[in-house]
């Protein structure tokens, strides 16, 4: 599926690279060695949060200033595509609903704006929906941002389908900039329970993917890897005959997930590629945009990752991974 995301500069990455651990739990300096990789590599999108990495003492903006100064010592600022997302409520608070008012988008985009040292974002993400708050009212917020040149297009992470079908619905009601995109779970192994399901690995998966078929929404996924389930630690336990427990994303571990394992592993042999790289072509493959996020404080992951970007499967091997 070729790439559609509107109102961007310069045309982002199909890869895009996450972030949650940039600065905190991968130091500044192999942080700035897995960027450095990933940009040599072709990949020029990147996903942060004005809320990484809260949960970690003294970490919350590490992500976004780790970022900014990157980019400001490659200055390389015009050649990256930077999204970030605001509207999250406190880390730790009972209340799991975001913080949609201008007030809270307001602060949130300044002061990531601070951290990123820029003054402006690319793409803008709402990184929880304020169920109870019109989502005229919202619309008409970041359509107001977005006309102050602080951010260039907006997005919807973590939403209900139906949420940001009316959004939409309003927005061109007005005459105003939609969400040009959706960031939700999904992936090969996830299949994308997303915030409305208490199990983010059920096998929820198609109703969201026949959604965007419908809509034509481009999605940037989160958890496109499955968190390492399809790495090279888990080919090898699927090779053993899945003796003992998965090196990693025990969370992803299911009957149904190891089948997709195996059938990834097969369909690498058989293309002379990685689980992985199946795993990500799986979602670039869909009938609509995808750029899946990835995550990794691993130069060589970050390689192989983009070297997936140009991969396509057909149908029937689609069927045949997901079956």
């Amino acid at each position: 599926m070729s790439a559609a995301l509107p109102g961007m500069r310069i045309e982002p990455s199909r890869i895009c690279l996450g972030s949650a651990g940039i600065g905190t739990h991968i130091s500044k300096d192999d942080s700035f060695a897995v960027m450095d990789a990933f940009f040599e590599a072709g990949g020029n999108f990147i996903d942060t949060a004005h809320i990484y990495a809260a949960w970690v003492e003294g970490g919350w903006g590490a992500s976004e200033r780790t970022i900014g100064e990157w980019i400001r010592s490659r200055g390389n600022r015009d050649r990256v595509v930077v999204g970030t997302k605001g509207a999250h409520s406190p880390w730790g608070s009972e209340d799991k609903s975001g913080r949609c008012s201008r007030e809270d988008l307001e602060q949130h985009l300044n002061e990531s704006l601070e951290r990123l040292a820029t003054d402006y974002v690319d793409l803008y993400w709402l990184h929880l929906d304020e169920p109870s708050r019109p989502v005229g009212e919202i619309i008409e917020s970041l359509a107001d941002l977005q006309h102050s040149g602080r951010i260039l297009s907006y997005g919807a992470s973590n939403w209900m389908t139906d949420r940001i079908e009316a959004a939409n619905a309003y927005a061109k009601e007005k005459g105003l900039p939609p969400f040009v995109a959706s960031q939700p779970w999904f992936s090969l192994g996830a299949a994308a329970g997303g915030p409305s399901s208490d199990d983010p690995t059920a096998d929820s998966a198609d109703p969201l993917r026949q959604w965007h078929i419908k809509t034509r929404l481009p999605m940037i996924p989160y958890a496109s890897q499955a968190n390492g389930y399809f790495g090279a630690g888990n080919v090898a336990w699927a090779k053993s005959g899945f003796a003992g427990s998965p090196e990693r994303a025990e969370s992803f571990d299911s009957p149904a997930n190891r089948q997709r394992l195996l059938r990834a592993i097969d369909l690498a042999g058989r293309k002379n590629l990685t689980a992985n790289q199946i795993a990500l072509a799986y979602l670039l493959s869909q009938p609509f945009a995808v750029y899946p996020i990835i995550g990794t404080g691993n130069p060589d992951h970050a390689r192989e990752a983009l070297s997936a970007a140009s991969l396509l499967l057909t149908e029937e091997e689609c069927s045949y991974l997901f079956t």
